[in-house]
């Protein structure tokens, strides 16, 4: 039977985030009697076309304006969520979190797009990272029971399978009258597809922002190299490196200039080329 785990590192940040995030929108409405703060966070339309207001794209799955999926929704995080992080890893999950924040915003900017009478709809929650989350879990421990809706002992499996079943269903019959339904179907299908992909190993799920790293790196290496003005004569290159050593030794490293220690490392690495 399945036991609470403890919250992991990113999960419980998480958590107190969008907590604390809701509770700042409530006590603005009851003593102001205004949604700025829900205004500034949520999704919609008109905000990234044409306001280009990047920042909703990923702010409005930490906006709760009902405190009971507040409540559902973190339970799911910290259920699911923690396990997940331990597995996978900090910089895993993370990751993995935001894909499926950014797929459920996009699904629905993308139906905003395609039904234009409903671009007046605001999107937020965290509900298709949680659909995610519980995918992925499912994959992992699909035999392990939890308590469906805190009434009766499921399997995992099952959770997963129904859960799906009803958020694609609802989104189907909402649509194109209720966009942000619909949405958070693309949070699901964000997952569905990184499992599938990579087989749900980190270090696969890792590997195109490894790849990325040093794509960059060697971009940075080469504009570097390209930049650095190094003399071709060795006489000229064995006087300049001398002088340079000589300021070292009287100044340390922290005296030489940006241009210095690139030409350092630049004739190095000339010096220490193989010769073809």
């Amino acid at each position: 039977m399945y036991s609470m785990p403890r919250a992991s590192w990113t999960v419980i940040r998480l958590v107190w985030m969008q907590i604390a995030l809701c509770t700042a929108i409530i006590v603005e409405k009851i003593l102001l009697h205004n949604s700025q703060l829900a205004n500034l966070f949520e999704l919609n339309f008109s905000s990234i076309f044409p306001d280009a207001q990047v920042w909703r794209l990923f702010t409005a799955t930490l906006v709760h304006l009902n405190p009971f999926q507040l409540l559902f929704n973190m339970l799911a995080l910290w259920m699911f969520g923690s396990e997940l992080e331990q597995r996978w890893g900090r910089g895993v999950f993370l990751r993995f979190y935001i894909l499926c924040a950014l797929a459920s915003s996009a699904t629905f900017l993308a139906l905003g797009a395609a039904f234009p009478a409903m671009r007046t709809d605001t999107f937020s929650n965290s509900t298709g990272i949680v659909l995610a989350l519980l995918i992925a879990y499912a994959i992992y421990w699909p035999d392990r029971q939890v308590w469906f809706f805190f009434l009766f002992p499921l399997r995992m499996k099952y959770v997963a399978l129904i859960t799906g079943v009803i958020a694609i269903l609802y989104a189907v019959s909402s649509a194109p009258f209720v966009l942000s339904a619909a949405g958070h179907v693309g949070g699901l299908v964000c997952a569905g597809l990184i499992l599938l992909l990579t087989g749900g190993e980190p270090h696969r799920l890792n590997r195109p922002f490894v790849l990325l790293q040093q794509l960059l790196q060697q971009k940075k290496t080469q504009r570097f190299q390209s930049n650095t003005n190094i003399d071709v004569n060795a006489k000229n290159l064995e006087i300049q490196i001398d002088a340079i050593l000589d300021k070292i030794s009287r100044g340390g490293m922290k005296s030489l200039s940006p241009e210095e220690k690139q030409f350092l490392r630049a004739a190095s690495e000339k010096m220490n080329r193989p010769k073809t």
